[in-house]
């Protein structure tokens, strides 16, 4: 009878691979760039409930007063209904190894304005810079109306809107407005009185920015 023919088996590959040594040439130059630098934690303002927003590296911590650093309002205030809103922060002063920050101004994503604006509303926008009892801030606000309408009533809903944010921010703080505008209180407001006029879909601050 024939011999049977063995067949060697192959070893079988490991199903996790060795993960590569770090050159000590790249350990090296990381410690280099480490060196003598510390990581400082930036908090939200006290009106966010100073949260932790991320961490910054720096030799000394006079560099860090005026970096700016983003955060999304509905990660800040856990209101899913605000997904649209950026705020911005700049870092004011460093506490041992905390950075503390102060509101700097806010932007609402493209995508939010885009989804309000549809065929045959029309968008009426306004510009201006409000004097608060601490400070001027510039304020961008988006009306979108039901339908298109003529240019005499185009006006008078910006009017009345340029007139409702001025006397609903008159002998305010900076911690009041930006209290009213990020709970929505203040747009509601502005947007039943405006409706007056003519129907608002929406009105919203598309952006803010501290001067």
């Amino acid at each position: 009878m024939p011999k049977e023919e063995k067949t060697e088996e192959k070893p079988k590959e490991e199903a996790v691979q060795k993960k590569e040594a770090v050159p000590e040439v790249k350990k090296t130059a990381a410690s280099k760039l480490l060196k003598g630098k510390n990581w400082y934690t930036i908090v939200s303002p006290a009106l966010f409930g100073e949260k932790p927003l991320g961490e910054a590296l720096a030799a000394d911590p006079s560099a860090l007063p005026g970096r700016k650093i983003t955060a999304s309002l509905m990660e800040l205030t856990g209101d899913p209904s605000r997904y649209y809103m950026t705020m911005r922060f700049m870092i004011s002063e460093v506490n041992g190894t905390v950075a503390k920050t102060v509101f700097d101004g806010h932007e609402c994503t493209r995508d939010f304005a885009a989804r309000i604006v549809q065929r045959f509303t029309q968008r009426i926008d306004t510009n201006g810079v409000l004097q608060l009892k601490d400070g001027r801030i510039r304020v961008k606000a988006i009306a979108i109306c039901n339908r298109h309408v003529t240019n005499i009533v185009a006006k008078a809903v910006r009017r009345k809107l340029e007139e409702m944010i001025a006397a609903a921010t008159a002998e305010k703080t900076m911690d009041d407005f930006i209290t009213m505008f990020t709970s929505g209180e203040l747009q509601a407001a502005i947007r039943g009185e405006v409706s007056r006029i003519y129907p608002l879909r929406a009105f919203e601050f598309n952006k803010t920015e501290v001067l």
